[in-house]
């Protein structure tokens, strides 16, 4: 393959699931019903406890979490966030909600599948350039053991590891979730420029974010087989406007403004894990 259109090498960390619902709780009249409203509410809540994200400080658990949010607007009034370390217990995840007894209350609205990911384009435009120079060409074995002792070495560390393995800030209550794609048209085509142009624009974007580091925590997902779109981002904030700042900032980047496609955009906040039922049964 080209050195000018390879791709990047990729990290890929936990598996991700944003489940949306809306409430219809059906009739409610008199007290029985609202009770039964309430029990089943509490039984999600007392599922989904044992996963609930650490507290500030705790270790990132090795299992994965799950968190219910609150979405403000759109068609969705519920978000359950799942990230696992594998497909299959993503999936017990996926199950475990729509087989609870609060499924009778939960309608479907929409999810979105993806992956944990760390694309590497400055690191792969400078392995791909010393290995020319060795005379290493990409698609052979030798490379295949150039690349994949780079992403070995790149895993070990303890930054990367966290961006795999993301837990939500204890104090950032917020999430604003989004799909996107890169551009594939005849005079904006992503996969079509150079690695170096990619890596360049790339690391602009990544200026920009890191100017929000502490009010915002991002985290990218792959979705390119998984789902509709190519990433998934999902931002976690302090407050909500700077939502509204980062992505705006970001639309004057070259990467956004010239080759970036933007799906539906869901924002809402947190309920804590022991205040799940309440909050679903209308008493939060």
């Amino acid at each position: 393959m080209p050195h000018d259109t390879f791709p990047p090498l990729v990290l890929d960390g936990w598996f991700m699931l944003h489940q949306f619902f809306r409430l219809d709780p059906g009739p409610i009249h008199g007290s029985e019903a609202t009770a039964d409203f309430r029990a089943r509410a509490d039984a999600l809540q007392a599922m989904l406890a044992p996963w609930a994200p650490p507290a500030e400080g705790e270790p990132t658990p090795e299992k994965g979490w799950s968190a219910v949010y609150r979405i403000v607007g759109g068609e969705a009034e519920v978000l359950v966030l799942h990230l696992r370390p594998t497909l299959e217990a993503l999936g017990e995840a996926e199950r475990g909600v729509l087989r609870s007894p609060a499924a009778l209350d939960l309608v479907h609205a929409g999810d979105y599948l993806s992956v944990v990911e760390l694309g590497l384009y400055a690191v792969t435009d400078a392995l791909l350039t010393q290995a020319r120079e060795d005379g290493v060409e990409p698609g052979t074995p030798a490379w295949t053991e150039l690349a994949e002792a780079q992403l070995a070495e790149e895993r070990k560390k303890r930054y990367v590891q966290a961006r795999l393995t993301p837990v939500p800030p204890g104090n950032m209550p917020y999430i604003c979730f989004y799909p996107m794609d890169k551009r594939r048209n005849v005079e904006q085509n992503w996969y079509t420029l150079p690695l170096a142009k990619r890596a360049e624009l790339m690391s602009e974007h990544g200026t920009t974010g890191r100017r929000y580091a502490g009010r915002i925590s991002q985290v990218i997902s792959g979705s390119v087989g998984f789902d509709d779109w190519e990433w998934a981002v999902t931002l976690f904030a302090a407050d909500p406007l700077d939502f509204k700042a980062l992505v705006t900032e970001m639309r004057y980047d070259e990467v956004t403004s010239i080759y970036g496609e933007f799906g539906t955009f869901r924002v809402g906040h947190r309920i804590p894990a022991d205040q799940v039922g309440a909050e679903l049964a209308g008493e939060g």
